[in-house]
């Protein structure tokens, strides 16, 4: 007992006593994963569980020809048809009610690829990390994807997802040629010259004109680049990204804003990536890291009040960290997911992104300060996160949010799920999207349909156009899902 004493005063035994006890916390911490798809009961979900519909079944994708016979059977007897890759489009875009659901996923397959011409030919169910694995030993790299690599190619296709690099526009801008399988069964080669506009409708299309079978994506060679990392005032990021893309030395970069009450949309920080005109040697794809700490981290900020503050601190600390560091092109498109898992009953987690004009930023920032809480301790409606990046004009898909050149802020939102919290985060995030617009700004449509069919139509004026043409390809509208029912139809 005596020694036990003395032990407890020697402040190394202490201070071993804590990081035990602090390991133990982490590593019990569950890392639960959000159900949802198809359900035993018929019901199908996508990752929010907002909009359960019940189904008439869940279809595995086999191959080419079962589908084209599963679409031209719709064409006859009047079936409803949706398409899912892994469902995190939060709007009901991949489901219908009775309808049938083809699950893409098993449509993954790597056809072919072209070292010398950088690309590569791929089944729409593949996902990022499959296309990343594939190409690694040539020594090539994505052009665009989306920030992390669990997301298939034609999900992220019919989103028209944009990503981290400032060099290059939307994914679709990438993609060569395309097979698709069109509303009325027809297999198409698609180009990017087709003089019948396919690649317009399909890219940022929701699923509303056809099943994307493969894709030709064009790649880049899998640069080494260090990474740069640094702290601004909000109101010199706008100075800040133009000096950048004056330059010509950073290819990827994105920011992130505080929402801690101290700092509440007046700090941020910036983290570049930065050539170093060498390519990656035999380098390992990265496997996630710090799964536990990181959500142990980010659950302390979700309390809100002077926790959100250590969290943003402990977010600069880390970022800090990574000042000066190398690190390969595809490991910088493959960021950690499974840590914001988040399955607290009763309460929900959504992503909202709102694009404003680059010109706009401060005075658009300073404005939503009067929008949103600024210390959401006490308060249902609580914002975790915003993300910052770039989204260059976009003048090839129908429904485009990037009309110029543009700054996207992804939003992460928790909200009850009460009739009486919903309806007040419906209210905030409708207030938020009316600031966007007074700023020329528009909103992405993959997420919950928080906004107006007003909203939605001054966001998107061609809306007509893109209906007019489901019409003209689809004539039974045997694509369909919630999205479309609700915005467009």
């Amino acid at each position: 007992m005596r020694k036990i004493t003395e032990l407890l005063k020697k402040p190394w035994f202490l201070g071993s006593i804590v990081v035990l006890f602090v390991g133990a916390i982490c590593w019990n911490i569950p890392i639960e994963k959000r159900k949802y798809g198809i359900s035993q009961s018929g019901l199908v979900t996508d990752y929010t569980g907002l909009l359960p519909e019940r189904v008439e079944k869940v279809v595995i994708a086999k191959n080419r020809n079962d589908l084209q016979r599963i679409v031209k059977k719709a064409n006859k007897n009047g079936q409803k048809i949706s398409i899912a890759g892994l469902q995190h489009s939060q709007g009901g875009h991949t489901y219908y009610k009775d309808g049938v659901v083809l699950d893409m996923r098993t449509l993954n397959r790597i056809l072919e690829i072209n070292k010398q011409e950088k690309k590569i030919r791929v089944e729409a169910g593949a996902t990022w990390e499959n296309v990343q694995e594939a190409i690694l030993p040539y020594g090539l790299a994505l052009k665009v994807t989306q920030s992390q690599s669990i997301f298939t190619i034609g999900g992220s296709l019919s989103v028209n997802a944009h990503g981290r690099d400032i060099r290059f526009g939307p994914l679709a801008e990438t993609v060569k040629e395309m097979t698709l399988l069109t509303p009325k069964g027809e297999i198409k080669k698609i180009t990017r010259d087709d003089p019948g506009e396919w690649m317009k409708y399909v890219f940022g299309g929701y699923g509303l004109f056809g099943v994307i079978l493969d894709v030709t994506l064009e790649l880049t060679e899998d640069d080494l680049y260090t990474i740069h990392t640094q702290k601004l005032k909000t109101s010199e990021y706008e100075s800040y990204f133009n000096r950048l893309m004056n330059q010509s030395n950073t290819a990827m970069h994105y920011a992130r804003v505080s929402v801690a009450p101290s700092s509440f949309l007046d700090e941020m920080y910036v983290i570049d990536y930065n050539y170093t005109g060498k390519q990656a040697q035999k380098t390992l794809l990265k496997k996630e890291q710090g799964v536990r700490l990181s959500k142990l981290a980010l659950d302390l900020g979700r309390r809100g009040g002077t926790l959100e503050d250590l969290f943003w601190k402990s977010q600069k600390i880390y970022i800090s960290s990574l000042d000066g560091k190398e690190i390969t092109r595809n490991n910088a498109m493959r960021s950690e997911s499974t840590f914001m898992e988040y399955t607290k009953p009763g309460r929900v987690e959504v992503l909202q992104e709102f694009f404003v004009p680059v010109q706009a930023y401060e005075d658009y920032i300073n404005e939503l300060k009067q929008v949103i809480p600024m210390n959401d301790k006490k308060e249902d409606f609580k914002v975790h996160n915003i993300t910052v990046r770039y989204a260059a004009n976009d003048n090839l898909t129908s429904l485009n949010y990037a009309k110029e050149d543009m700054f996207g802020l992804v939003v992460l939102i928790q909200h009850g799920l009460k009739e009486k919290e919903i309806e007040n985060a419906t209210s905030l995030i409708q207030k938020w999207t009316n600031l966007t617009l007074k700023y020329g700004g528009t909103y992405y449509l993959p997420y919950y349909r928080y906004q107006t069919k007003k909203q939605f139509r001054k966001s998107y004026p061609k809306w007509q156009k893109f209906a007019d043409e489901k019409q003209k390809r689809d004539p039974n509208h045997v694509f369909q899902n919630l999205f479309y029912e609700h915005y467009v139809k």
